[in-house]
């Protein structure tokens, strides 16, 4: 089992503009162009049942936690607090998040010695992402 634990730096990011920019909508493309070419860092601590989850992007930080397979408000970087829920298989955590139109986002993120692998996307339009994460 690989520990999910840790701090993790972005390295690399595929169509993330085009995600964020679905998903938020049109009012945040100024928003979602400004975070897709940050590069924040991850990191992920656990104490008991919960888990917490830290982002920090260009001197600004969103901190979640949570209990898996129950639901949550989740704060996003932008500020936004939307109900997600996060399960685990294995090394693999999914967090689907309902979004203000009635979609929803689904991130899928897995985790390996070296780092996570991130896909992102939505179920209304079907817009994917990647986003690539190594341990430091």
């Amino acid at each position: 089992m690989v520990s999910i634990v840790g701090k993790y730096e972005n390295v690399s990011s595929e169509n993330l503009e085009e995600y964020l920019t679905t998903v938020s909508g049109a009012a945040q493309v100024e928003a979602a162009r400004a975070f897709a070419q940050g590069k924040p860092t991850f990191e992920v601590s656990q104490s008991g049942d919960q888990w917490t989850i830290v982002v920090a992007n260009e001197g600004k930080s969103s901190k979640t936690t949570f209990t898996l397979g129950t639901p949550y408000d989740e704060t996003m970087p932008h500020g936004a607090v939307l109900k997600s829920l996060t399960t685990r298989d294995g090394n693999t955590f999914t967090t689907v998040t309902d979004l203000p139109d009635g979609n929803q986002s689904v991130r899928v993120y897995e985790f390996t010695p070296s780092g996570i692998n991130v896909r992102l996307s939505d179920k209304k339009v079907g817009v994917k992402a990647t986003r690539t994460y190594k341990r430091v």
